[in-house]
């Protein structure tokens, strides 16, 4: 699939358009001036110790919003890229039905993919052994009557880490899109899981390192790739209720303080 986001707008949210579907995304976000402000302490004023001259191998575009570029991305990521995937009962899921990729996610990323789609479980604690029984996040591939287990997001979140932290230059967006059981159990466990999994991947704000950014519709990519702030993440409008979104920039937010996100 092609991955074109576009935007009239500063204050409005992407619109990714697929060779398949089109998922139109928010309108006016009203904690945009809450994010800025909460963020603020990563301005773009300091002096950037890398600078832009090309974006995903483009030259010319450093100063073009994110908007304006085009990504190639894929559906249903991360399921086929650690091979086999297996059903709850622990029996092979039919590749042709269920794998939707036969690389792995750095082997999908050297090849230029920039935007990957994740579905994902939840699995609890557990003294099972099962390839696939991994605690926390788990990608899925949701059939008409089965879903399939493949790993951890954390595994393919750690492939995404490496490659971008040895291209300086590289941009990629992640959608959290469906989520299996749909649920609101399932819903806020994995709401609650996101931000530990990705710290403990990419470390807490500020770490070394690549790390998330937040402005995209607000400075242009020079920005990103001078800050070391390269990855965009999305969560599909099931999570809120309402529309696709960043998932800081959402009133309902549960991760702006350690109060709200305890409570959760």
């Amino acid at each position: 699939a092609v991955v074109s986001t576009q935007s009239g707008h500063y204050g409005r949210g992407l619109l990714f358009s697929f060779i398949f579907c089109f998922l139109v995304v928010p309108k006016e976000r009203k904690m945009l001036g809450f994010l800025v402000m909460s963020l603020a302490a990563v301005g773009y004023g300091a002096a950037a110790s890398y600078n832009c001259t090309k974006v995903n191998g483009v030259e010319g575009v450093c100063d073009l919003m994110l908007n304006q570029l085009t990504l190639a991305g894929g559906r249903c990521s991360g399921c086929g890229a650690f091979g086999a995937m297996y059903f709850w009962s622990g029996i092979k899921a039919p590749a042709c039905n269920y794998n939707t990729q036969d690389k792995s996610i750095t082997e999908q990323l050297k090849i230029g993919m920039r935007y990957f789609d994740f579905d994902l479980g939840y699995i609890h604690k557990s003294e099972e052994s099962l390839p696939y029984w991994e605690e926390g996040p788990v990608i899925v591939s949701i059939g008409g009557g089965a879903v399939a287990y493949s790993r951890s997001l954390k595994k393919a979140l750690t492939e995404i880490r490496d490659f971008m932290n040895a291209n300086k230059d590289e941009i990629v967006i992640m959608r959290i899109n469906k989520y299996y059981q749909e649920k609101k159990e399932t819903r806020d466990l994995l709401l609650k899981s996101i931000k530990p999994t990705f710290d403990s991947v990419f470390g807490p704000e500020g770490s070394e390192g690549v790390q998330l950014n937040f402005y995209t519709t607000l400075k242009p990519v020079r920005y990103m790739i001078e800050s070391n702030e390269r990855l965009v993440l999305y969560l599909n409008k099931d999570f809120w209720g309402s529309t696709l979104s960043d998932f800081r920039a959402h009133p309902d937010n549960f991760f702006e303080s350690e109060a709200t996100y305890n409570a959760l």
